[in-house]
């Protein structure tokens, strides 16, 4: 269980009646201008300094089996997320530690650690992710994909479509490929030197939230995306209370469902990660 978690860790490499029943009875979706959409998603963005999820409920499905985990999760914005990882019985098996500079990942199941920082996923998969993309993905906050692990991005020229149900945003990128990412996501035609990643954000017309992010290779069975949904109030504050993450590499399909039942926020939160001498370092060789 904690091996498939860990892989889709790393491979991706977001008034409760209220807020379900003013969806759900939504009326056709506006006109809008690209720049007034911009405007308003920032506008409507979480605002908040810390969250700390006491009780998610963790699904997840791949390799011909589905897992089920309990888990809590603590953000204290641009410095830490931290996970732990419970199974039934009530028994830790696992925790997680980002911080700007650094990833922590403790075993305590079977007693083992991985300590890397972010440029492990792009020396290993050539993916250049980074702190900032891993908490907006967990918080429900818009950002450009492509813009992960880059201090400084070029503006996007994205496509901008007006739904039956949504506002989409979408963009071809054109990806070079090394032998690293071939070699993982199995290249079969040694001529190919880059792929095609379509890139799309569907944002809610009235909550201006994303309601799905995607990256989707347009020439093999690969792609990676995020949907968000059963948005409710936290504190008066709106937060999807499921997150769907999913993951196809080929053959390979991994789903994993967070699902929020009490979330606090602008509470004090402290990360704590037990660590014995007698634990043994992952390796990755």
């Amino acid at each position: 269980m904690i091996r498939y978690f860990f892989l889709l860790f790393v491979v991706l490499c977001v008034t409760s009646c209220k807020v379900s029943e003013k969806i759900a009875s939504r009326q056709e979706v506006p006109n809008i201008t690209e720049g007034k959409l911009l405007k308003n998603i920032y506008e409507n963005e979480l605002v908040y300094n810390s969250l700390y999820a006491k009780k998610v409920d963790i699904s997840l499905t791949g390799n011909g089996k589905k897992d089920n985990l309990k888990a809590v999760l603590k953000v204290k914005k641009d410095s830490f997320i931290w996970i732990s990882l419970v199974a039934p019985l009530g028994i830790e098996v696992a925790r997680v530690l980002l911080t700007q500079d650094s990833i922590k990942f403790v075993n305590s199941f079977n007693k083992k650690y991985f300590f890397t920082d972010y440029q492990f996923f792009y020396d290993k998969f050539d993916v250049q992710i980074n702190f900032d993309c891993f908490q907006k993905l967990l918080t429900n906050v818009y950002f450009n994909l492509e813009s992960c692990g880059k201090d400084e991005v070029k503006d996007s020229k994205f496509k901008f479509e007006r739904t039956e149900n949504d506002y989409v945003l979408s963009n071809v990128h054109r990806k070079a490929l090394n032998r690293k990412i071939k070699k993982f996501f199995k290249k079969k035609k040694k001529n190919k030197e880059y792929t095609l990643i379509l890139q799309k954000i569907h944002l809610d017309p009235e909550l201006f939230r994303p309601i799905k992010i995607s990256l989707e290779d347009l020439e093999d069975d690969m792609g990676v995306s995020v949907k968000y949904s059963d948005f409710k109030s936290f504190e008066e504050k709106i937060f999807p209370s499921l997150m769907e993450f999913n993951v196809s590499l080929n053959e390979l399909k991994y789903k994993l469902e967070l699902k929020f039942q009490k979330i606090e926020f602008d509470t004090d939160v402290v990360p704590n990660l037990r660590l014995s001498s007698k634990y043994k370092p992952i390796s990755f060789d």
